[in-house]
Parts: structure tokens; C-alpha cells; sequence
């Protein structure tokens, strides 16, 4: 193997959430770890950055002049000028994290013709759901591989919303795709979709956040506790009544203290426990440090999971969890109700290291065959 060949990342490594953040680090330390000299290309789709400017950002519709609609307008405003120091301090952690972790101090944003320039041996594009027309505002032929002819590109865990392609989109993805060398996505059931629409060879992989171990992650932790006494831990991907409800419970039933995060501030989250500002590093030790944590997040339940945690997922329907549950045989670890919990229920985390070394090292298997065939 060529122990420097140059790696290209494409992928939403500028979106302020914990999930596109830490799994753009993984997938980049992984490479760098295999031998490689992987780079996160500062490319950046103008939609996906438009929404984590650091001011107050509104989206005004021609709609909007009409009075009936100044009501939300007004609201609007209020509740981003309320949880204006949050989000700032939140866009400040987030942006450190990713100028020194992920792009290495790059500043220059790289437009599609400058990716040819960077003359990588290897391109790959993705993880997330680089392949969502309705993400990007229409496709974005960067994370096709739309760029620099005759250089080896290939797909990383990329994904699409539901893992299913509309039928009028499917002559784009057949004629897009077929430029790519090697081609994985994330879901069993977008892959049998692509292969059907170009005759290639799908892989499914896991998460980039997977191929690293809890060891690997030790460098973006604090070494002190964020909390000093024993807590729970809740992380809202999205506002979840039954969710605050099953870590409100555990707390009192077990004694401990509720520590909450969610992505923005409102009037009608208040409590003295709830954290709105928290960076990926903190989000991380929260985890880490947790005594049971509760989630409607994936990557909540990823890291959950990969600290070896007691946790629940609770939620009505998300295919994503639902499969990595499934997978690693913790289908009881999500929950729809209160009193589906229990509180003296270990995990066999030997087992579950066995399923994930095993998934792991198929998809470093495919890394390796993708560069170097």
C-alpha cells in the first residue's frame, strides 16, 4: 500500500450538529490511522451552510408581508432573540471544533472547480445524506463526484432520506453514480435500490462513527466531569414529549439528577438543568460520565452505545435506530411508553463489542479495497 496516498472528503462536515461533526472526525482519523494522508475538503454546500449562521437567522417569504402571517413572523423572532447567547456560544463551539479537528486550520472555502485542483488520489464522498436533493436544494454534483474526470472517486455511507429514491429521480442517480469506483451507502435498502440502477456492486457499511473504538475518542474529552453528582442524561435531536417523560421519571425513581440538552433555547424551556450551548466535546463527556442516558438521536444511541452505557431510545419510528438495535440484538433498549423501563437491566456489551468488531471490520475491508483497487 502506498502508506501516503492522498484521501479527499466530501461530505456536511460544516453542519453544527453533533452527528455530521463527529462522524466526518471518524471517518478522517480512521483513514489516517489505516496509513493514509486524509483531508476534509472545505467544500460547502451553500444551502447546508446557510443554516448555521451565527446571528439570528430567519427565512422571510413573500408570504410573509401579508398581516395574517406577521403573528409567526413576530414569534419567530422572539423565540431566536431569547436563545440568542446560547446559539452564539453553541456556532462558537462548533466552529472551533471544526477549523482545528476537522479541516486542520483551512479557511479557504473550496468551490466545485477547485476540487480538481486539490489532485487527491482518491476522492470520498459522504457519510450523511450528501444524496438529498431536498438538503442541498437540488442535487449537488459535488458529492456525486461531478468534478475532476478521470480521478477515482468513491462513496462512504452516503445516504438519502427513508433510503429510498423517487422514480423521478432515479435517471439522474444512474447516470451520477456511475462515475464512481466503488459505491457504499448506509441502509441494506438504499443499496438494492442503486445497484438495480447501475449494476454495480453496493456495499453496506456502518456509520463512519463506528469505525472508531470509545479509546479513539479519548482526545475530545474533558478529563474532569462536566457534572460532579450522578445524573441522567436526556439528548433531544428533536422536541420529544415522552422522552422528557421517561428521563423525568428515571431521574426521580433512581435518585439522580436530569441533565438535558437540547439544539436551541425557547420560552418553553426553562429548566435550570437544560443545556442549549454544549459543543461536540461536551456533548461527548456528558455521555461518557452519564449514569443512563435517554435519546431520540442515532448518534445519541452510537455513543451510547460505544461508552458502554445503560440507555434508552425512545421513539415512534426511526428506521435508522431501529436497525442498529436490530443488529446488535438491544431491540429492547427502545421504548414507547414510561413504564417499558427497567431500571436493574444490564447490557451484555461483550456480545455487542463482538457484533461491532465484526461489522467494523467489513467496512474498513471496503475502505481498503475502494482506495487501493
Amino acid at each position: 500500500m502506498d502508506e501516503k496516498k492522498k484521501i479527499g472528503i466530501l461530505t456536511f462536515h460544516n453542519a453544527h450538529n453533533y452527528g455530521a461533526v463527529l462522524q466526518a472526525y471518524a471517518l478522517k482519523t480512521k483513514l489516517n490511522r489505516m496509513g493514509y494522508k486524509a483531508k476534509i475538503l472545505n467544500y460547502q454546500n451553500p444551502y447546508i451552510a446557510r443554516l448555521y449562521r451565527k446571528g439570528i437567522h430567519i427565512d422571510f417569504w413573500k408570504r410573509d408581508i401579508l398581516p395574517s402571517r406577521w403573528g409567526k413572523v413576530f414569534h419567530e423572532v422572539g423565540e431566536n432573540l431569547y436563545g440568542l447567547k446560547e446559539w452564539k456560544n453553541q456556532w462558537t463551539s462548533f466552529e472551533k471544533f471544526i477549523g482545528e479537528k476537522l479541516l486542520d486550520g483551512q479557511e479557504k472555502k473550496l468551490t466545485l472547480n477547485d476540487l480538481a485542483k486539490e489532485r487527491c488520489d482518491v476522492y470520498i464522498l459522504g457519510s450523511d445524506q450528501i444524496w438529498a436533493r431536498e438538503l442541498t436544494h437540488g442535487f449537488d454534483p459535488a458529492y456525486f463526484g461531478q468534478f475532476a474526470p478521470g480521478c477515482k472517486k468513491i462513496s462512504y455511507a452516503a445516504s438519502v432520506p427513508n433510503g429510498s429514491i423517487p422514480e423521478a429521480e432515479q435517471a439522474y442517480f444512474e447516470q451520477a453514480l456511475k462515475s464512481l469506483a466503488h459505491i457504499s451507502v448506509r441502509e441494506e435498502k438504499l443499496a438494492r435500490v442503486v445497484e438495480k440502477l447501475t449494476g454495480k456492486e453496493v456495499t453496506t457499511v456502518v456509520d463512519p462513527t463506528l469505525l472508531l473504538e470509545r479509546a479513539d475518542y479519548e482526545d475530545l474529552l474533558y478529563e474532569e466531569p462536566l457534572v460532579k453528582e450522578k445524573y441522567i442524561f436526556a439528548y433531544f435531536v428533536v422536541e420529544d414529549e415522552l422522552l422528557g417523560k421517561c428521563a423525568e421519571k428515571a431521574a426521580a425513581v433512581l435518585g439522580y439528577r436530569l441533565i438535558e440538552l437540547h439544539y436551541k433555547k425557547t420560552p418553553k424551556l426553562k429548566s435550570e438543568n437544560m443545556i442549549f450551548d454544549a459543543g461536540p466535546r461536551e456533548f461527548l463527556t456528558y455521555i461518557r460520565d452519564a449514569e443512563m442516558i435517554f435519546t431520540n438521536s442515532f448518534h445519541g444511541t452510537v455513543f451510547s452505545i460505544l461508552f458502554q452505557k445503560k440507555f434508552y431510545s425512545v421513539y415512534k419510528e426511526n428506521g435508522r435506530i431501529s436497525n442498529l438495535l436490530a443488529f446488535l440484538n438491544l431491540e429492547e433498549r427502545h421504548i414507547t411508553a414510561e413504564d417499558a423501563m427497567n431500571y436493574a437491566d444490564g447490557i451484555d456489551y461483550t456480545h455487542v463489542g463482538d457484533k461491532l468488531c465484526n461489522y467494523r471490520r467489513q467496512s474498513v475491508e471496503y475502505l481498503k479495497k475502494g482506495i487501493e483497487q
